[in-house]
């Protein structure tokens, strides 16, 4: 989050010119090639529910947390932090080809949080017993082509990344189709997308080995896995500056994910409700 922190801060110091964009996975997505500088962003904040898929940890976790969208583009170069849906993150970017609604990028971007024996981030200080004895996993960073083919409201892409940090050296594959529909000031947003998982992925994260097992935690070496998830937004202007948002995400995990020992269950649902300022 630091790191993060202070690529927002740089970036906000350095660019001057408005424009618009928005996550890379939905049709309105304007991250294209641009001269010289180019930028649009806004801030907020939301309220979430979510359920844990790790074992040992509370099924239902809650909080608030912050609703930040920085989107950058510099010639054929781009940053997208998108916290506003829920599928968003951090997406750096560079546009190889943008034709006849075509568009070919090499994306690099986070694919997995890393977790511990205190839960699914590093700033817990609590073991949970479950857990306990577990190696740390990282995150990761992933590099990669992305194809996407937009319509008039809707989009379908579909990205190839391999693992450059070092992390699990394992490759993804994502495939999304997304649609906006408009309704009076309302915009609903709604996708589905399917993932598949290398074996190096699979095991780094969701494995365990002879290091890592007890007699209620027997070791497991999964194969390739794959996961389906379903997103809804809706957003609501209340002024010229703010909006109301709320959003719903839903990840179904396949069996090599599911019957880890470290695993709960078969899903994970996330939802939450906020305001974003819009400048």
């Amino acid at each position: 989050m630091r790191a993060q922190s202070t690529l927002f801060l740089i970036c906000l110091t350095l660019l001057s010119t408005p424009s618009l964009a928005s996550n890379r996975y939905y049709a309105d997505n304007t991250l294209e090639p641009s001269q010289g500088f180019a930028w649009d962003w806004g801030i907020g904040a939301g309220y979430y529910i979510e359920d844990s898929y790790l074992i040992g940890m509370d099924s239902y976790n809650d909080g608030f947390e912050p609703d930040i969208h920085l989107a950058v583009t510099y010639n054929n170069f781009y940053l997208d932090y998108d916290q506003s849906q829920l599928s968003g993150g951090l997406t750096l970017g560079y546009s190889v080809i943008d034709k006849f609604e075509w568009g070919l990028d090499l994306v690099g971007t986070n694919v997995q949080s890393g977790f511990d024996d205190t839960g699914l981030t590093f700033y817990g200080d609590e073991v949970i017993a479950e857990l306990e004895g577990i190696k740390s996993r990282n995150y990761d960073f992933d590099v990669g082509l992305r194809l996407s083919r937009r319509f008039e409201n809707s989009q379908i892409s579909f990205e190839y990344l391999h693992d450059v940090s070092g992390t699990h050296n394992g490759w993804v594959m994502n495939s999304f189709f997304s649609q906006i529909i408009p309704w009076r000031n309302w915009e609903f947003r709604s996708g589905v997308g399917l993932s598949a998982y290398s074996n190096d992925f699979t095991d780094y994260y969701f494995g365990i080995s002879p290091s890592e097992s007890l007699l209620t935690r027997p070791v497991y070496d999964p194969d390739t896995s794959y996961s389906l998830i379903f997103e809804f937004h809706a957003e609501y202007p209340i002024n010229r500056h703010w909006v109301f948002l709320t959003g719903w995400l839903s990840t179904w995990f396949s069996k090599d994910i599911h019957q880890s020992p470290i695993i709960s269950q078969e899903y994970q649902h996330k939802a939450k409700v906020g305001v974003r300022y819009v400048f």
